[in-house]
């Protein structure tokens, strides 16, 4: 296992005077703050349904796990275009893509609000999600534009709004949808995508529009862009990214799916929107997102993505006495999710920092190989909860990123011991 590349290992203090300091950076506080605005609205649009199936299951007198059948559309969809839609950013411009990207997305979500039937819904889901890979779009655009002084800030307000956006969707979805309805929450969605995506195109910065692709080089066919990405794991930054989210996302999938078992069940009997409001615990792990991010710019990746999965650790580990009490629950999903905002900061500035030439095609492996490994947790913790309960499952998700966390000392260790 290769030990961490230089410009992942902690460098010390940027400069403050000399070459390279205070280099003027190309994202202002204000195109900031409407990117991290766009990436929640946008990525809300993914986890939509998950609190409103209950109602699609009574307006359409279908089951429930017919009714889930939305949910999982949403999810394959947002795979798909990871796959299919994000690498395009290398090689053609940004702003008609990021157009197409938010037309699709309102179409498919007003399309979705007027569905008559369960097939046209979930057709209607699967285009919205797919469509909704605007934030990954935008993260590596604006760490392009911040340059290396800045880019750990700036790409920790982004993923702020991404998991504000991820909770928002459900806590203020569910809420709205029992108070109107599911088919005015796909409304409002549609609303509010395009109004933050035609801001966000009229104040995209000139030098933000053109690919990734170094000027003058050859643009790669559709074909090519697409065979290109397993290629890129050959890069050890992202290899190693990989290894680190897909262990924490995994174990937070894990931990998160059961849980909501438990809380659901006969020890706490919380409604299913009871249960959901525990993820507003999660909004503690957004104030650790600019700490991160400065942490980043000033000491490099590599300690800061090995907080985060130690407090990923510690939060799965504190949740297994889940069943004591709410306190206890609370508590570690606030732990846990700090954790996973300091793991994704650093892994996916990392990860974009280590071949900016090809930024959409990275985050596309980074991002698509964290979504399997966090599907995969969804499902390992369902099946561990019901053979063996909620200590089983909240125990293999602690091993799972502590697991990483020994490989993040290991290789930590090693490249001490080869500087000496």
């Amino acid at each position: 296992m290769p030990a961490p590349s230089t410009a992942e290992r902690p460098t010390g203090p940027r400069p403050t005077s000399g070459p390279g300091a205070g280099a003027p950076a190309g994202v202002t506080g204000t195109l900031t703050a409407v990117l991290a605005l766009a990436c929640a609205v946008t990525v809300a649009n993914i986890y939509l349904s998950a609190p409103l199936l209950g109602l699609v299951s009574d307006s359409m007198g279908i089951s429930a796990d017919q009714a889930g059948l939305v949910t999982t559309a949403g999810q394959l969809g947002y795979a798909l275009g990871l796959l299919f839609l994000l690498p395009l950013s290398d090689t053609v411009r940004r702003r008609p893509l990021l157009i197409a990207l938010v037309a699709g997305t309102v179409g498919a979500l007003a399309t979705a609000s007027a569905a008559p039937g369960l097939p046209a819904l979930a057709a209607a889901v699967l285009a919205a999600g797919a469509f909704t890979v605007i934030p990954q779009l935008l993260v590596p655009v604006a760490a392009g534009l911040a340059g290396p002084q800045r880019r750990g800030r700036v790409v920790s307000v982004l993923q702020a709004g991404v998991f504000t956006g991820a909770i928002a969707a459900r806590v203020v979805g569910g809420s709205f949808g029992e108070f109107a309805g599911w088919r005015p929450v796909f409304v409002a969605a549609a609303v509010a995508t395009a109004a933050v995506g035609a801001l966000t195109i009229a104040l995209l910065p000139r030098a933000a529009d053109a690919p990734a692709a170094a000027p003058g080089s050859a643009r790669p066919s559709y074909p090519a862009l697409l065979a290109s990405l397993p290629g890129l794991l050959r890069v050890s930054a992202l290899r190693r990214s990989l290894l680190f989210q897909g262990a924490a996302f995994a174990a937070f999938n894990m931990v998160w799916t059961a849980l909501v078992f438990l809380l659901t069940g006969p020890g706490y009997g919380f409604s299913t929107l009871g249960a959901s409001l525990f993820g507003a615990f999660g909004a503690f792990g957004i104030l650790v997102a600019p700490v991160a991010g400065r942490a980043i710019d000033r000491f490099g990746t590599w300690p800061v993505r090995g907080a985060g999965l130690a407090a990923i650790t510690a939060g799965a580990a504190l949740l297994i006495a889940a069943h004591l009490g709410p306190p206890v629950a609370a508590v570690g999903i606030a732990v846990l999710y700090a954790g996973l905002q300091a793991a994704q900061v650093g892994n996916q500035t990392a990860v974009l920092a280590s071949n900016p030439e090809a930024g959409g095609r990275m985050n596309t492996v980074f991002m698509f190989g964290t979504f399997l490994a966090g599907a995969a947790g969804s499902g390992v913790g369902a099946a561990l909860y019901e053979a063996a309960g909620w200590v089983a499952a909240s125990g293999a998700a602690t091993a799972t990123v502590a697991v990483a966390l020994a490989a993040w000392a290991l290789l930590t260790a090693a490249d001490r011991r080869r500087r000496r």
